[in-house]
C-alpha cells in the first residue's frame, strides 16, 4: 500500500513520535510512505528514519480551500491508498478533502486522552486505551484500540554511568527525569512545575537532580521556576534542557521517570520505576497494585493532591535501590510484552486494509460530513469567542 501519514504538527510529542515510528515500520515492511505536515523539530527525526517528508502549508482555517486542494493533489500525485491522520485537525481535513468522495479512505488516530465529539463518525478511529475505545463506540461506526507502542530495542538502557556522566550527575544523586511538551494541554507544564517544586523540597535533605526535557509555550515559566530552586539550593538541582530531538540519554540517566502517555512507556522500556502524571494533580507510582488501572485507562489519570502525592511516591522508593530495580524490571516486562512496535505496525496495516475493503455507504458519508462541518464550525466559533473575550479582559486589566 501507499500510505500518507499526516501528523498534526512536528513539534516533539507522543502522538507525533508514534506517527513517525509506525510510518518507518510500515516502510521497512515494503509499503510506500509519505509524511505530510508543517515544519517542526521532528523533521530531523524524519530524515533519520529515511522517510519522505512533504511540507504542508502553514496557517489558514481548518477548511481552507488552499489546504484541502494541496492535500488532494498530494494524494493523487503519490497514488495514496490510505490517509493516516493523527489528531483532530488532520482528521477533519482529510475527511473534507481526499476522503470526501469516498475514493481514498482515512484512518483517524487520536492519542489524546480527550477525543473531540465532532470527528466524522463514518471514518474508522484508533484510540489508545480500553476506556476510550468503549466510550467511542457510541460516536463512531468503527473503533480500534491501539495501545501506544514503543521500540523496545531502540529504547533500552545501554550505559547508565556514561549517560549520567554526560549530564554531570554525581554517583550519589537521585535523578528524576520528565520528558514532555511544555504546554497546558493535559496539565503537562503544571506537572513539570510540580516536579520542580517537589525536587526543590527534597534538595534540602538529599542529593537529588531533575532533568526536565521538552519545549513549548511554558518553557520560560519552567526555566524561571528551575532558576529559583537552583538559587535557593546553591547548586544545580534542576536542569532544563529545552527540546532534545533524541531524549533517550535523559531516560537512561534517570533513577525514576515521571510522565504520561508515550513518555511514560519509554521510561518503562528503559527499566526505570515510573510515576504516572495526569491532570488536576494526579500522580501515582506504577506497581503491582496499579498495573491493571493503567492498562485499562492508559498512562494517565485525573485528580489528586498534586505535589503532595508526587512527594510521597518519590519518598516511597528514594532510599530503596533494590525496590527501584525490581520496579524497573517489572515495567520493562510490561513494555516488551504489551507494547511492541512491530505488532502495532502490523495492526495499523490490518486496519488500513479493512478501511479499503469496507467503505461506508455514500449516504452515511454525506450525513456524517454535514454534521462534522457544522460541529467543527461551531467549536471554532466558540473557541475564537473565548480568545477574543480573554484579550478584552487582558486589555481592560492593563488599563486599571
Amino acid at each position: 500500500m501507499n500510505l500518507l501519514v499526516y501528523p498534526h504538527e512536528l513539534a516533539m510529542g507522543g502522538s507525533q513520535m508514534l506517527a513517525l515510528e509506525l510510518a518507518a515500520a510500515a516502510q521497512r515492511g515494503g509499503h510506500g510512505v509519505v509524511v505530510y505536515s508543517t515544519p517542526g523539530v521532528l523533521v530531523e527525526r524524519i530524515r533519520e528514519l529515511g522517510l519522505t517528508w512533504i511540507e504542508a502549508p502553514v496557517g489558514g482555517a481548518v477548511f481552507s480551500p488552499r489546504r484541502l486542494r494541496a492535500l488532494e493533489r498530494l494524494v493523487a500525485e503519490h497514488r495514496i491508498d490510505v490517509v493516516h491522520a493523527y489528531e483532530w485537525r488532520p482528521s477533519v481535513q482529510a475527511a473534507a478533502g481526499p476522503s470526501r468522495g469516498g475514493r481514498v479512505p482515512t484512518v483517524m488516530t487520536i492519542m489524546s486522552m480527550d477525543v473531540p465529539d465532532f470527528l466524522p463518525g463514518h471514518l474508522p478511529i484508533v484510540v489508545g486505551t480500553h476506556e476510550l475505545a468503549l466510550a467511542q463506540r457510541s460516536h463512531q461506526d468503527v473503533v480500534h484500540l491501539l495501545e501506544p507502542p514503543i521500540d523496545t530495542t531502540e529504547n533500552r538502557a545501554v550505559d547508565v554511568p556514561a549517560a549520567r556522566a554526560a549530564w554531570g550527575i554525581a554517583p550519589e544523586d537521585l535523578v528524576l527525569a520528565i520528558v514532555c511538551r511544555m504546554s497546558t494541554d493535559l496539565d503537562k507544564v503544571q506537572g513539570v512545575l510540580a516536579a520542580i517544586e517537589t525536587v526543590g523540597r527534597l534538595a534540602a535533605e538529599r542529593s537529588i537532580r531533575l532533568l526536565a526535557v521538552g519545549d513549548g509555550p511554558g518553557l520560560a515559566q519552567v526555566r524561571a521556576a528551575a532558576e529559583l530552586v537552583n538559587t535557593e539550593a546553591g547548586r544545580e538541582v534542576v536542569t532544563v534542557t529545552g527540546n532534545l530531538t533524541d531524549p533517550r540519554p535523559a531516560y537512561e540517566a534517570a533513577d525514576i521517570v515521571l510522565g504520561m502517555g508515550t513518555s511514560a512507556l519509554k521510561g518503562l522500556a528503559f527499566s526505570k520505576p515510573l510515576i504516572v502524571q495526569g491532570e488536576a494533580g494526579f500522580w501515582r507510582l506504577l506497581d503491582e497494585s496499579s498495573e491493571a488501572l493503567f492498562l485499562s485507562q492508559g498512562w494517565f489519570g485525573h485528580g489528586g493532591a498534586g505535589g503532595a502525592d508526587l512527594l510521597a511516591a518519590v519518598r516511597a522508593i528514594a532510599d530503596d535501590p533494590d525496590r527501584r530495580a525490581e520496579l524497573g524490571a517489572f515495567g520493562r516486562s510490561i513494555a516488551v510484552e504489551r507494547f511492541s512496535l512491530e505488532g502495532a505496525a502490523a495492526s495499523m496495516l490490518r486496519i488500513s486494509r479493512e478501511a479499503i475493503a469496507s467503505p461506508p455507504s455514500a449516504r452515511r458519508r454525506r450525513s456524517s460530513l454535514r454534521r462534522m462541518v457544522f460541529d467543527v464550525v461551531k467549536f471554532r466559533t466558540v473557541m475564537n469567542g473565548r480568545a477574543v473575550l480573554g484579550r478584552l479582559r487582558a486589555g481592560l486589566g492593563g488599563r486599571r
